[in-house]
């Protein structure tokens, strides 16, 4: 008889740890399904301890052990990988179990793994003569993808494989495409578009194939049981996709590391600008360099900023203009050439905003206060476009037939310029040229997205109209490119935003190659002039400056608690917070954005020196707050 110690794979279960009776003994890393509170769950094994062996922690146990029935078991994971979640769990402020429901993905956990050829036992210390680094990379794409080539050639000689994470399909389908040439035999693509048979197929291949093999997937396949992996690449490092969304909030790059030291391989971060915290540690000699971080991009386009208060467009009457003089010259000189454009708009919808032409309220969702965004919507194919407002932030609905809240008047005047207003005027000032439309409206799946770039690069004098979403899919050159106004973004209170920016600008230059303009509606910001020269290196020390006064990340560590319900209660929730952590002085206070859904919305920040993060004390205080507050290591966003 065994007492099986195991993690339960599941966000709602507190515990780390549970404890059975089994009548065999079962290895680490096995999966299992166990009984908990009438039904069965997934866990992973820690440990088989012989019961006469623990005979004494059964005695003192507060409640009795039930035993393991029918007990189904097959080695799953390697110790190496439960040793990186359980460093990124600490890190998190989360159970173990948590973080392994959020960073494996539920399908590997119907594939079948054999016992006899798994891989998942520990590797010996000297299987191979490499370490663990971490190294810094940032230059732009194309450089990246050279050097990338070069270490994938000297890693398979060596007789090591590659494992290369991007955070997006189309990131890794545009890499593989890149990369496969001469090893396509030994390229393995994974990510969660693929079907559950053609996964387990890929899988099984990746897994046992003899020759080193490179791997193109998310960081959510990182279980791949081989122990021949020298070296993980991260592109796209930036990239918000690495921070989960869902509790616990579990940062990706985190977990990266973690495998990558437990494994002891190297970790390369890539991107065209890293993300300060990153550059931080590589000035501070953390992260070494693949190659001298380029610091200064150069660029074969010429750059203008194009100031639209003097267009004569009268913002508070209406008369905004979408298309400056400057841009629409712009647009001759591209189509007088059959070439492409790409403009972007960062805002979906007609207009973002809505205000009231008699007492300037803004119209607010009635469910969670957030600007309501005027769309145009079909309701037929045949019927014409009708206007409604939606809510982005949790979907509600209403007719554009609306009076202000506050004074009662009528007369609602559309503020800001969304997608589809940007599409209207360009449609119907140039009828005739071919406009494309990329943006979460547009298009619902990747399928789509791929087929509408596609149809753009094939047609000559065409212009691309997207958002954020349509830059991956730009995989090619574009001649000329254009941002209508990102000063909505510059109006949102997070220090990131400014970082956010600086990088969107950036990518859009690095595909530009003659002639790139942005239009502003504010005074020019320094943030511009950096980002169109490819300035990274007076950006980053501005920004660092900046941090250190305010001791910003990557100074300091932010833990960030929310309530969300009534208002009362949140009020008591964030007390209990000032209470529980009253020796490191947490700040409460309303959310930007204070009801979302019917519900009150309240944050409490805390800021802890990088140096002494994770700590055990505050951890076990966090751990010992109700469900209710909700707790983010290191949030995106403080707001």
């Amino acid at each position: 008889m065994y007492v099986v110690t195991v993690i339960p794979i599941s966000r709602g279960i507190p515990l780390d740890e549970l404890s059975y009776f089994s009548a065999s003994e079962l290895p680490r890393g096995a999966l299992a399904n166990v009984p908990l509170k009438g039904r069965r769950i997934r866990a992973i094994v820690l440990s088989s301890v012989s019961a006469k062996e623990a005979k004494a922690d059964i005695k003192s146990a507060e409640w009795s052990l039930k035993k393991l029935e029918q007990v189904q078991s097959r080695p799953f994971f390697s110790p190496e990988f439960i040793r990186a979640i359980e460093t990124t769990s600490a890190y998190h402020a989360a159970s173990m179990g948590a973080t392994l429901f959020s960073v494996v993905p539920q399908a590997l956990f119907s594939l079948p793994h054999d016992s006899e050829t798994s891989q998942c036992s520990e590797r010996t210390p000297n299987e191979r003569d490499i370490y663990h680094e971490e190294i810094a990379f940032q230059d732009v794409d194309e450089e990246r993808l050279a050097a990338y080539k070069s270490l994938i050639r000297e890693m398979f000689a060596k007789g090591l494989s590659v494992f290369f994470i991007l955070p997006s399909q189309q990131d890794i389908e545009h890499v593989y495409q890149s990369l496969e040439r001469g090893i396509r035999d030994y390229t393995f693509v994974l990510h969660g578009g693929l079907s559950a048979r053609e996964l387990n197929k890929r899988w099984e291949k990746a897994t046992n194939d003899a020759h080193p093999v490179l791997v193109i997937a998310t960081a959510f396949f990182l279980s791949l049981p081989r122990h021949d992996i020298g070296a993980i690449i991260l592109d796209k490092e930036s990239s918000h996709a690495y921070k989960l969304s869902a509790r616990p909030f579990i940062d990706l790059r985190h977990f990266v590391n973690a495998y990558a030291g437990e494994i002891r391989a190297r970790v390369i971060y890539g991107d065209i600008f890293l993300r300060v915290e990153t550059l931080a540690r590589h000035e501070k000699g953390e992260i070494h360099a693949l190659a001298r971080p380029k610091f200064r991009l150069l660029s074969t386009a010429k750059h203008d900023v194009v100031d639209m208060r003097k267009t004569g467009e009268q913002p508070a009457t209406g008369r905004v203009a979408i298309y400056s003089p400057e841009l629409v010259d712009l647009i001759e000189e591209h189509r007088e050439h059959g070439t492409h454009l790409f403009v972007l708009a960062v805002r979906k919808g007609y207009a973002p905003m809505t205000v009231c032409g008699d007492c300037g309220t803004v119209l607010d969702c009635v469910r969670c206060s957030a600007p309501m965004v005027l769309h145009e919507k079909k309701r037929g194919n045949d019927e014409e476009p009708e206007r409604v407002f939606l809510c982005h932030r949790c979907g509600m609905e209403r007719d554009s037939d609306v009076t202000c809240a506050h004074c009662g008047g009528w007369r609602m005047v559309p503020l800001g310029i969304g997608i589809e207003q940007a599409h209207e005027a360009l449609k119907k000032r140039y009828p005739d040229m071919p406009v494309f439309r990329l943006d979460g409206d547009s298009v619902s799946t990747h399928k789509e997205a791929l087929e509408r770039t596609r149809e753009f690069y094939e047609t000559p004098g065409s212009v691309l109209l997207g958002t954020e979403m349509a830059l991956p899919y730009l995989t090619e050159p574009i001649e000329y490119s254009a941002i209508l106004s990102v000063n909505s973004l510059l109006t949102i209170p997070d220090f990131r935003i400014t970082e956010r920016i600086f990088r969107l600008l950036l990518s859009i230059r690095a595909k530009t190659e003659r002639a790139m303009l942005l239009q502003t509606r504010d005074d020019p910001k320094d943030v511009f002039s950096l980002a169109l020269s490819g300035n990274i290196a007076e950006f980053f020390r501005g920004e660092m400056e900046e941090r250190k006064r305010f001791d910003y990340p990557p100074f300091s560590v932010f833990i960030k608690f929310t309530f969300e319900g009534k208002q009362e209660d949140g009020v008591a929730a964030m007390e209990t917070v000032e209470h529980t952590f009253s020796d490191f002085h947490p700040v409460a206070f309303p959310a930007f954005i204070a009801r979302t859904k019917g519900k009150y919305r309240m944050h409490a920040l805390l800021s802890i020196p990088t140096e002494k993060w994770p700590d055990e004390t505050i951890i076990a205080r966090i751990k010992a707050l109700p469900p209710e507050i909700v707790v983010r290591i290191d949030p995106e966003s403080v707001i």
